[in-house]
């Protein structure tokens, strides 16, 4: 190849050094391919960089030498021959002695390590550099990284040399204490950590070096370092942590100066440095092995005997705290305290003492257990005393057995002395949580034969431990909260415990909870059991419904006048009973499922008696909230089955005279049910579903024909259809359903007109052609009936994003400015917001309808301006308050976070909308105005003055001032004196307390209640608290 070309590239290289460092990277591999393709040599180069190595300025010398270092860089190892490696070596290592070149030259010298024919002896020549020449602490961080690389290199490539030859290791160890010693620099000392521990576990003379390569270590403990902003190598200070950590442990010659140091470390203050020594000692303990452990075990007891009895975490408020009882403890160490860190590092000594000599466990757990049998009989540092022991029992089957052998008998004894059983009990927990570390956690399943464990000494033990927790739990009296706690936790524990109970125990179990659930209203005790029987639910479904819900279901009265007896003693509520059936069956299929079906035959029996609304609206109540709560988790198969076992009884309750058919909630209910049970049924079987469900209601009930209550359940119904059914008749019922809405306007109840209403909704998004639709829209016919017509339908096109809705929607707002159907039209804006269950988008369900997920965000995003803008624009009060009254009634639907960008636009108009006459108005403006005060305080303090003055002229009473007004408005005035600053509301305090003295006396008791809170706000504003 012609000088000249290379020549270029070369100048491009020193033109760019420093500059550009992926166009030097660039360069350099397309040199390093000629070197590669041998059309030049690496010697050419350095011809051609001759003048400006030999140049006497600095900065020409520099970009020479970086040059060719980032050519030599990008060469693969066996591209160099061995004269040429020979000749660039001696090159590199003369420019050691320019102290401007050092990086260059340690960094090319790096690369020339790795190259296939560097040979020992240059590489011995590099090393006694190190040893004897080069001094680390007179060199900026980026000169000492390289020679890092360099040893890096040699180790790599030399490692069996070393090992074999005496003298070159010394050398090579004495290399790196040079360098190392002194080292600050985060990345150089990650580097640092690892060659220490390649050092100390390989090196045969490395036993000579122990002391000094420990000193150099741990003078770096603790980590103290903080990454500085923007740091370009992203390093941490848990990666030098562990770094450091695992260079300590790294060879058992460590072990005296380790754990001698670390535990000396134990005195530290700082929890953080503490928790690093712990898991320190304990990655020492599991690297060095129970040979160095038998050496050390007395002076690491004495120190984290200290650390545990001086630092006991968890009050008894914790034990009885279900949720945090049963969550498993992480892993992560940054999640440990100092108390677990010194725990779990006990486990860990037993386990390796235990692993390497059971004699050397047997005296090391006696000389504990001797230590701490004194405690056991004064009950002092029992709970520190019980977790030392616990956590040896979990390390493995043979600590475990020791373990309980020796410690169980020195407090497991039936007492009746409650402080006592109290202490028994919360000890015990350690010792159950140990079992469930070695012989693990009883997994998911149906069968408890499955769940088997190796014979151990706890099992001894369960008759004793089954009697004590019942006796704790059935013996003593209600008041006894926290004994009765303790042993539903502990009975939940056991539980988990794997292959401990048998079936006829787990089923035991499961009937104290359930008995102590339904007769005992504490709220520890029924949320204990709550989460007691949830888990024994994921663990064993089939056991829990056998034994509980069976039970529950059973008690349900057909009569809800007669008295539930519960064990013949126990008188429990109705209302109790289905509130526990909804708590614990939350995502358990088969518990969601019996209780549905069975809930759903005690209505079919329920309704045949008199006067039972009240009860059937508790009944439909339940699985409504069953369904609905569930409805993510029901499987496919699960819906079919409950479809199946179900709808005709629900669909037969509706067709006959009773309790539900004349009940506008219990109606509702049954509808919504109905839908649930539908929407996650087969959908294969719809389009048949579809015409047998057209059939009976529009031939053989004939709802169109005259308006009928039952066009609730087939709304409900064909909202659960996949839109993608075909569905011929959907135009005809379009267009009888308007036609029976007109004709029969002035005698439809309220209730069938909603149904008739939501089905034109749920056609109009669903089925019925936009061409069909703009064949009835008639803008010029604004009778109230054909207006409410057309905001049904324009909703069912708004929330599947038609174009042709957003144009309906415009004709809305242009009537918001008639005198005459402004008002009445601003009250139908609340239709285009409000939640429907059944045109919801529900999560996996995409066939339901055309409803877009966003829709209600881009509706408030695409009216809000307008309405504000026509608001402002307009002279009128009368208009003002229709379009306040629209956007009111918006807002009542809409979630806060849609609202809070538009709050310096609302909040003026909101106080306004205070004025209105109109209640449901002035209740949307006080619910909006009570969210922003808590998240806008400085926004609310600018308007203070004129607030203040209009929430007083609402808690009087008034028109328009609806006992929801004079609440809302009392409890706002209550939370501004926590929200605005003191030196704004102090002004409006005697003015406050004077003008709601009247209000005291208030018809309706909650509002006086609240006026006395309001009040007491306002007196106590601006005085000091006493302490």
């Amino acid at each position: 190849m012609e000088n000249s070309s290379v020549g270029s590239l070369v100048v491009s290289l020193l033109a760019n050094v420093d500059i550009n460092e992926s166009k030097v990277d660039e360069l350099s591999l397309q040199v390093s391919e000629l070197i590669t393709n041998r059309k030049i040599k690496l010697i050419d180069i350095i011809v051609l960089l001759k003048d400006y190595i030999t140049s006497e300025e600095d900065t020409k010398r520099k970009k020479a030498l970086a040059s060719l270092t980032s050519v030599l860089r990008t060469l693969k190892p066996d591209q160099l021959l061995k004269n040429e490696v020979s000749v660039v070596f001696t090159f590199y290592k003369s420019k050691l002695q320019d102290t401007v070149l050092l990086k260059e030259a340690f960094e090319g010298l790096s690369s020339l390590m790795s190259m296939k024919y560097i040979s020992f002896e240059e590489t011995i020549v590099l090393l006694d550099f190190l040893r004897d020449d080069y001094h680390q602490n007179e060199h900026l961080a980026p000169i000492r990284f390289f020679t890092f690389k360099i040893l890096e290199s040699v180790y790599d490539r030399w490692s069996e040399n070393l090992k074999d030859n005496v003298k070159s290791s010394d050398l090579f160890i004495k290399s790196f204490i040079n360098i190392s010693t002194g080292e600050k620099d985060p990345r150089n000392l990650l580097t640092s950590f690892a060659l220490n521990s390649l050092i100390i576990q390989n090196l045969p003379n490395a036993p000579s070096y122990a002391q000094t390569l420990f000193d150099i270590l741990f003078s770096y403990f603790p980590i103290t370092f903080k990454p500085p902003k923007n740091d370009p190598y992203k390093i941490t200070n848990t990666d030098l942590k562990l770094a450091l950590r695992e260079a300590i442990s790294s060879s058992s010659l460590f072990a005296e100066d380790a754990f001698g140091n670390l535990i000396d470390k134990l005195s530290a203050t700082s929890p953080i440095v503490k928790n690093d020594t712990l898991f320190t000692i304990k990655a020492c303990i599991l690297k060095f092995g129970g040979k160095n452990c038998l050496q050390f075990w007395l002076p690491i007891w004495n120190g984290l005997k200290f650390e545990i009895m001086h630092n006991s975490e968890g009050s008894e408020a914790s034990f009885l705290n279900p949720l945090e009882s049963y969550a498993s403890q992480g892993n992560d160490e940054s999640e440990k305290s100092t108390y677990e860190a010194a725990l779990d590092v006990i486990k860990t000594l037993s386990l390796e003492l235990a692993d390497f000599d059971i004699n050397a466990f047997n005296k090391f757990f006696s000389y504990i257990l001797e230590e701490l049998t004194p405690n056991f009989t004064y009950s002092k540092d029992l709970k520190q005393s019980c977790s030392i022991l616990a956590s040896i029992a979990s390390a493995n089957k043979a600590t475990f057995d020791k373990t309980i052998d020796d410690t169980l008998p020195l407090f497991l004894t039936d007492t009746s002395e409650i402080s006592k059983l109290k202490l028994l009990l919360m000890n015990l927990s350690f010792f159950l949580d140990a079992y469930i570390t070695v012989f693990g956690e009883t997994t998911i399943t149906s069968s408890v034969d499955a769940e088997t464990v190796a014979q151990n000494k706890l099992l001894d033990y369960k008759d004793e431990i089954l009697m004590i927790l019942s006796k704790a739990l059935t013996g003593n009296s209600k008041s006894e909260v926290t004994v009765r706690t303790l042993s539903i936790i502990q009975f939940t524990k056991m539980i988990k415990m794997k292959g401990y109970l048998t079936k006829e125990e787990i089923a035991l179990v499961i009937q104290y909870l359930t008995d102590t659930i339904l007769t005992d209203n504490n709220k520890n005790i029924y949320h204990a059991s709550l989460e007691g029987l949830k888990v024994i639910s994921q663990i064993y479904e089939n056991i829990v419904f056998e034994v509980s819900l069976k039970n529950m279901l059973d008690l349900l009265p057909l009569d809800c006048t007669e008295i539930i007896n519960y064990n013949s003693d126990e008188i429990i509520q109705l209302e109790t009973i289905l509130k526990i059936i909804l708590d614990f069956t939350t995502s358990r299929h088969i518990l969601v499922k019996e209780s549905i079906i069975s809930l759903c035959n005690k209505l079919h029996m329920v309704c045949e008696k008199k006067h039972s609304d009240e009860y059937c609206f508790l009944l439909l109540s339940a699985i409504y909230s069953l369904l609905e709560n569930n409805i993510l988790t029901v499987a496919e198969t699960d819906a079919n089955y409950i479809k199946e076992s179900v709808e005709s009884i629900l669909l037969n309750l509706a067709l006959t005279n009773n309790p539900i058919i004349h009940d506008d909630h219990n109606l509702s209910l049954l509808a919504n049910v109905v839908f649930f049970i539908n929407i996650k049924s087969d959908r294969k079987n719809q389009p048949a579903y579809l015409e047998r469900t057209n059939k009976l209601f529009l031939d053989d009930l004939k709802i169109m024909d005259n308006p009928s209550r039952l066009v609730i359940i087939y709304t409900k119904i064909i909202s659960a259809i996949d839109k993608a059914c075909d569905f011929e008749e959907a135009n005809t019922i379009f267009e009888k359903t308007l036609e029976l809405l007109k004709s029969n306007h002035a005698s439809i109840g309220s209730m069938e007109k909603l149904g008739y209403l939501e089905l034109l909704c749920v056609l109009t998004n669903k089925w019925t052609d936009v061409g069909n639709v703009g064949k009835y829209v008639d803008w010029k016919d604004q009778s109230f009936v054909n207006l409410e017509n057309l905001v049904w339908l324009s909703r069912g096109l708004i929330m599947k994003n038609s174009k042709e809705g957003e144009n309906m929607l415009d004709h809305f707002i242009i009537l918001l400015k008639d005198t005459k159907l402004g008002s009445f039209v601003s009250k139908l804006f609340e239709i285009f917001v409000i939640d429907i269950g059944s045109m919801r988008k529900y999560k996996g369900i995409a066939w339901a309808n055309n409803v877009k997920l966003l829709y209600k965000q881009k509706f408030f995003n695409d009216i809000f301006q307008v309405l504000v803008t026509h608001y402002r624009d307009t002279s009128s009060m009368e208009i003002k308050c229709n379009y306040l009254t629209a956007l009111s009634l918006i807002l009542k639907h809409t979630p806060s976070n849609l609202v809070e960008p538009y709050m310096n636009d609302l909040l003026p108009m909101l106080i306004q909308a205070l004025d209105m006459p109109n209640s449901e108005v002035r209740v949307s403006s006080l619910e909006t105005l009570k969210d922003a005060t808590d998240k806008f305080g400085p926004l609310i303090t600018e308007h203070i003055e004129i607030l203040v003055p209009f929430l007083l002229k609402l808690v009087p009473s008034d028109k328009y001032n609806a006992v929801s007004v004079k609440l809302l408005a009392l409890q706002l005035l209550e939370e501004l004196t926590t929200t605005i600053p003191l030196n704004y509301l102090l002004e409006y305090k005697e003015k406050v307390i004077i003008a709601l003295g009247p209000i005291l006396s208030d018809k309706k008791r909650i509002v006086r209640r609240q006026c006395i809170d309001t009040r007491q706000a306002y007196y106590e504003l601006g005085q000091v608290p006493f302490e």
